[in-house]
């Protein structure tokens, strides 16, 4: 079961990296960007029926990422659920994340049926043209009809984005922020898109037939995203790979470790912008003013350059 709204929930992730995927998208891999590889799925199970049992009465879900858990064969997903319902008890369940082309009312009431609450899917963009150049093996109206399967079926909808996506334009940026709004997924996480060694968007971009977000950018269209989500009840649950990436694996693109904290830190700064007049003396809660002070102090600089002489006051 799902946690009543307000009280947390204790999420325990299992990365199955690139299991059930039919093919291999010319950004991914799942090994270099989860830091797991298929010896240590022995031991995060093990780890998540330890989570399962210490936190029993707690809301609290089984996490599995990094593949397409409904195109695995129906009996291994049998098998890794079944060790770990023994440990669970009725506020426990599974999220899952997946691919749009492996979702339909079969494999849903199947879902239903083995607690899983939340499903994830890794959309990435709603543009065909962009799908296409990443082999994603879908259109934007076949991930949309799945979305609202997901939805439909009383499922927890979770929506992943990756910004900088291979032939993105203007125009694709705001048909996916139009298709978010109606939508209005329950989660989303926005993954800007980074070159990893080794795949196939790396030789694209060696070749120079593709050219990566700058940091800046990212930035910018994922505070974008977030602004449009948050009113709409969308709640922004990851921003960014995560920081334990290795920085030899990253060849290009606008990958930090904190890129979270930049984003934040770029939501207070248009905050503060659209709140006082140019001159005006700011005086911030410490918490704040280390924000727009941290990593080099971006915001804090395009706030101090925009205010001209802007008064700036760390408070208590």
């Amino acid at each position: 079961m799902n946690a009543p709204r307000g009280e947390k929930t204790f999420i325990y992730p299992v990365f199955l990296p690139m299991q059930g995927c039919a093919g291999k998208c010319i950004y991914c891999d799942q090994n270099k960007i989860s830091g797991a590889d298929a010896d240590s799925l022995e031991a995060s199970l093990a780890g998540a029926e330890e989570f399962l049992l210490r936190h029993r009465g707690l809301a609290r879900q089984v996490a599995f990422y990094g593949g397409t858990f409904t195109a695995l064969d129906q009996e291994y997903r049998e098998t890794l659920l079944r060790q770990l319902l023994a440990a669970s008890d009725s506020f426990a369940s599974f999220r899952v994340s997946t691919h749009p082309a492996y979702i339909d009312s079969q494999i849903l009431a199947w879902c239903k049926q083995w607690r899983i609450s939340t499903i994830e899917l890794g959309i990435q963009d709603f543009s065909d043209e962009v799908l296409s150049a990443s082999k994603r093996g879908y259109t934007g109206a076949q991930a949309l009809e799945a979305a609202n399967l997901v939805r439909q079926h009383g499922f927890e909808l979770g929506v992943q984005l990756m910004p900088g996506l291979p032939g993105w334009t203007e125009a694709s940026l705001d048909y996916n922020q139009r298709m978010l709004e109606r939508l209005r997924p329950d989660l989303l996480r926005l993954y800007p898109l980074i070159v990893i060694k080794g795949t196939p968007l790396a030789k694209l971009w060696q070749q120079g037939a593709y050219q990566p977000l700058t940091l800046d950018q990212a930035i910018s269209q994922c505070a974008d995203y977030h602004s449009l989500a948050t009113p709409l009840g969308i709640h922004v649950i990851k921003l960014g790979l995560p920081s334990n990436l290795d920085p030899a694996d990253v060849l290009a693109g606008p990958w930090h470790a904190a890129f979270g904290e930049l984003v934040k830190a770029e939501l207070l700064y248009r905050d503060l912008c659209a709140r006082y007049p140019e001159g005006a003396a700011i005086i911030l809660p410490a918490r704040e003013y280390n924000l727009l002070k941290s990593h080099g102090g971006r915001c804090l600089k395009k706030l101090e350059a925009r205010h001209n002489n802007c008064i700036l006051e760390k408070g208590f």
